[in-house]
């Protein structure tokens, strides 16, 4: 029998989580990190599923995946892996390593979904990963000034002692962090080595939200640049007042947020809406069902007739087949498909970031009932836009 050209295996132990850290950061073009940030590092590792790909010559690629939890549709909020540290060793690439270990990781996952953050977008969606939250990039000018209707209630506090920030952070997360559908929960290692990596950064605290937050010196005098790091609120008058403090801090010329949901209009709330600028749509959740029928039961869906969707997954062959979606949930059945699509594609659409109507239109989604489409559009639509926040 030919010997494989690799095996896939779980890691464990400081030595062997180290190698996989550099092996990541190397594929990153990144160097291996010093033996301070690595004790944060490590501690991020806590918990997680890490796997090493060898041949001959050692350790050739690694993934990493963290117990989460991501809200739902319907206000549910269920296990998740987030998957992340993903990568081959240059000398190995394209030789089939990385499908080999994302299908080891997948065939051993117990969470109904998974999901990551593509360094690349033409790599995951062949493993069954589609877009399913996007964010776009928001940046307040100077001249940025609230008008006389809006509505900031609430007190908001500031911190900036630095152990205080580290200490509140993580359950700030766990209480606000899932509020909108697409929203994950990470763990308090992640958020210890994300603020450690950020420096000196501060925290604004409101009874229904919090902001993170750091300035950099711009210009020949006093002049800085606000960057938004995570803004979570969980009512429209904790986001004014979070986003009203933010912007009238004294010396701060512009505030930018890198991630922000497409369907915040920060514009609607201003005197001169063009001292808003939405840019840089980009992909967020690359999603992935990995056990279909528990993921599509465990969702809540609008009011429409139910639709018999034929889902294809090449990668974990025991998804596919025909669910029948209704208000009431889904179910396997043996009725005629209505609508056929990949694994991939019903990712993409599972959180309502995009109607399948659209992905029809573009070819991803095969209809055999056209009428089918405007129930699936009502069954899979949200009245908000998913988004996370969060990456990792």
């Amino acid at each position: 029998m030919t010997k494989p050209p690799h095996e896939v295996r779980s890691l464990s132990g400081e030595d062997q989580l180290r190698d996989a850290h550099t092996l990541f950061r190397s594929a990153m073009h990144d160097p291996r990190v010093d033996d301070e940030l690595w004790a944060f590092v490590l501690d991020s590792y806590d918990g997680a599923t890490v796997l090493g790909a060898f041949d001959d010559s050692g350790m050739i690629g690694t993934l990493a995946a963290t117990d989460s939890v991501i809200a739902l549709p319907g206000g549910k909020v269920v296990p998740m892996a987030a998957v992340s540290r993903v990568g081959v060793r240059a000398d190995r690439t394209r030789r089939g390593v990385l499908t080999s270990v994302m299908r080891t990781f997948l065939e051993g996952v117990s969470a109904p979904l998974a999901s990551l953050r593509a360094t690349e977008g033409s790599i995951y969606r062949r493993y069954g990963y589609g877009v399913a939250t996007r964010y776009r990039k928001v940046q307040l000018d100077r001249t940025a000034r609230f008008h006389d209707q809006v509505q900031a209630a609430g007190e908001v506090r500031l911190v900036q002692d630095q152990d205080e920030v580290r200490r509140l952070v993580p359950g700030l997360t766990q209480r606000f962090g899932a509020a909108r559908p697409g929203g994950v929960i990470l763990s308090d290692g992640y958020w210890r080595l994300t603020l450690r990596r950020e420096g000196f950064v501060r925290l604004v605290l409101h009874e229904d939200g919090f902001a993170v937050f750091k300035t950099k010196h711009v210009g020949d005098h006093y002049g800085h640049r606000l960057e938004v790091l995570a803004l979570f609120a969980a009512t429209p008058a904790a986001t004014v007042a979070l986003w009203s403090f933010l912007r009238g801090l004294d010396l701060v010329d512009t505030v930018v947020a890198e991630g922000r949901p497409v369907d915040e209009d920060l514009d609607l709330l201003l005197v001169d809406p063009r001292a808003c600028r939405y840019t840089e749509i980009e992909d967020e959740t690359w999603l992935r069902l990995v056990d279909v029928p528990a993921a599509l039961s465990v969702r809540a869906y609008g009011p429409a007739e139910p639709v018999v969707l034929e889902v294809v997954d090449e990668l974990l062959p025991a998804n596919s087949g025909r669910y029948l979606v209704g208000p009431d949930g889904a179910e396997r059945t043996d009725r005629d498909p209505q609508l056929r699509l990949g694994v991939a594609d019903l990712a993409a659409a599972y959180l309502g970031d995009r109607p399948l109507s659209r992905f029809a239109a573009a070819g991803r989604v095969e209809v055999a009932d056209r009428t089918a489409l405007a129930d699936a559009d009502r069954l899979f639509r949200l009245d908000e836009a998913p988004w996370c926040g969060t990456y990792f």
